[in-house]
């Protein structure tokens, strides 16, 4: 079982602070958040030496001191930077559950963990409202579309069920259960005693698979890795939506004249989950995939991780435009994403040449599988 006493506890998180204390800054190109917002003070040089300082006492907890380490979308690029292979991302969650610890919560989630609950609950009857006939507590294979599919991508769900029925795999089921979302927004959000109570009910509600589908590449990462962290066991095999998707393309045609798509990304199946080539493979069966410049594990962070669009909304969307920009430099385009969050934040921000879509729903369009799209319900601020 993990310490919780002390999010600090941990040789190599003190060890990682004081190598990034000290370090000429050299991965300060790789941080979205500091390029995007501007700030010298959310380079992830400083963003861990603030950390370092509060834990070695010489700051106190404050709204101010605490602030920079929530600029953080977790993304990992400036991991990929480092000669020390520190981790900023994980590192900082930790500096987050201390924050909440000294009663220094980030002013924009302040009841976080009831405004969660209840989200919980909006969004499993909304899931049970818009697929009643699609719903198992059990099966061999079920799909987890994951909180922000259900709250805001219904389409992108009923598509992946007509693009499963269509290639022989009808007996996928949507998971049923009293969860939405595997957790990782409470971790984000520094509720670490929470997150692993959380995960402790998902891994029971998902014992009746033998592997569940997810499409959500944070909450993937989170199920993998920190459940057995935090002592959470899984007898249910978790993988990426788009791993399911991936063979099922072979049996889809596509039509005569083929179209050329980008694929975007998402940090945390590119740095985290090894989620790369499947998505890749899935989109080459019915279109030309053109990559950005910025691609694999140096993919550009789309701003969704992190509870960044909660805590940093204008710097989350401006990311997002970012990432688009080459698109629309080029005249436009289709860019495809393998995660509801990303595609969530790049259809919002899409410029009028650019026309963003999910996996599964690209799919079923290249191929022209029919699909009904439920109404999404308005979705309510939390």
């Amino acid at each position: 079982m993990a310490d919780t006493s002390d999010p600090f506890s941990a040789g190599s998180v003190a060890r990682q602070l004081d190598y990034c204390t000290f370090c000429p800054k050299m991965c300060r190109h790789a941080c979205p958040v500091s390029t995007a917002s501007g700030r010298e003070t959310y380079i992830p040089q400083v963003k861990m030496d603030s950390m370092n300082q509060l834990r070695l006492g010489h700051r106190s907890w404050s709204a101010d001191t605490t602030d920079p380490l929530w600029a953080c979308t977790g993304c990992r690029h400036c991991t990929v930077y480092c000669d020390h292979a520190n981790e900023p991302g994980l590192v900082l969650l930790a500096g987050r559950a201390a924050a909440v610890s000294h009663g220094q919560p980030h002013p924009a989630l302040t009841g976080y963990s009831e405004r969660f609950r209840a989200r919980e609950q909006r969004l499993t009857a909304q899931l049970a409202e818009m697929f009643p006939e699609s719903l198992a507590t059990e099966g061999d294979v079920g799909f987890m579309p994951g909180c922000d599919a259900i709250d805001k991508g219904s389409a992108d769900i009923a598509a992946t069920l007509a693009v499963l029925e269509r290639t022989g795999n009808e007996d996928v089921k949507l998971v049923e259960m009293p969860q939405a979302c595997a957790g990782y927004p409470l971790l984000a959000a520094g509720h670490r005693d929470l997150f692993r109570w959380h995960a402790g009910r998902v891994a029971k509600s998902l014992r009746g698979f033998r592997k569940v589908a997810i499409n959500c590449s944070a909450c993937l990462y989170a199920m993998r890795e920190q459940y057995p962290a935090e002592g959470i066991g899984m007898r249910t095999e978790i993988v990426a939506l788009a791993d399911i998707l991936a063979p099922a393309a072979a049996n889809l045609a596509c039509s005569l004249q083929r179209k050329s798509v980008y694929y975007h990304d998402p940090c945390y199946h590119a740095r985290y989950n090894g989620v790369v080539d499947s998505p890749r493979r899935a989109l080459a069966q019915l279109a030309e995939v053109r990559e950005l410049a910025w691609n694999k594990a140096d993919t550009e962070c789309c701003g969704g991780g992190g509870l960044l669009p909660k805590t940093m909304p204008a710097v989350a969307d401006q990311m997002a435009k970012r990432r688009l920009a080459e698109v629309h430099a080029s005249g436009g385009g289709i860019v495809v994403t393998s995660c509801a969050t990303c595609s969530f934040m790049l259809k919002r921000n899409a410029p009028p040449t650019v026309e963003v879509t999910d996996l599964a729903t690209a799919m079923a369009t290249l191929s022209e599988t029919p699909f009904t799209a439920p109404t999404d319900p308005d979705a309510a601020d939390d």
